[in-house]
């Protein structure tokens, strides 16, 4: 039940979301709604539209004073007013071979707007990742923990539900015991 009213609450708040997100050049679109701060990397997404899995950076930080556990069953995806979540890392790995690609492909861009935008002042745990790219040199995680200081850098990847350019979506993310911490971040492909 709490999943459900957890889905309701993202399908309700997206359009709200769209309004409060910034487009910091790049494809990378920030926003600060909630009391999570919420940055996303849409690059790597935008140039592979027609992967099965679709990869974002997110960078996640908290308002001063908060706290938040954020884990890969409370990051969604919005796209036409459906719901989805991330698949597991097994999941991912039998059936996409391409995340060390789509690492490579991230490492290459510029990421000129992000380091000039607020997220700058997070000192970022990158030694654990939701979705390590093979070979990569990360551990994996479940969790990531967040404050006023302190943010969680990760990738994450959703299933392909048929993005097109132009598509908005919103992604969101809440606290693991606290739904009334969140963050959201739209996005345009």
């Amino acid at each position: 039940m709490k999943l459900i009213r957890s889905l309701l609450f993202i399908v309700l708040t997206c359009s709200l979301m769209l309004a409060q997100t910034v487009h910091l050049g790049q494809e990378v679109f920030l926003s600060e709604e909630g009391v999570i701060n919420l940055a996303v990397d849409a690059a790597v997404a935008s140039r592979n539209l027609d992967s099965p899995y679709i990869m974002f950076m997110l960078f996640m930080g908290a308002d001063p004073g908060a706290y938040a556990k954020i884990s890969r069953d409370t990051v969604f995806l919005v796209h036409n007013n459906e719901t989805y979540l991330m698949p597991s890392l097994k999941e991912l790995r039998e059936n996409y071979a391409r995340d060390r690609y789509d690492w490579d492909l991230y490492r290459r861009m510029g990421k000129d707007s992000l380091v000039l935008s607020k997220m700058r002042w997070y000192r970022f745990q990158t030694s654990y990742d939701f979705f390590p790219a093979r070979g990569q040199n990360v551990r994996v995680t479940d969790y990531g923990d967040i404050t006023s200081r302190e943010g969680f850098q990760t990738k994450a990847y959703f299933k392909n539900p048929g993005f097109k350019a132009g598509d908005k979506i919103i992604i969101k993310v809440l606290d693991i015991e606290n739904r009334m911490i969140w963050g959201a971040s739209a996005v345009e492909l």
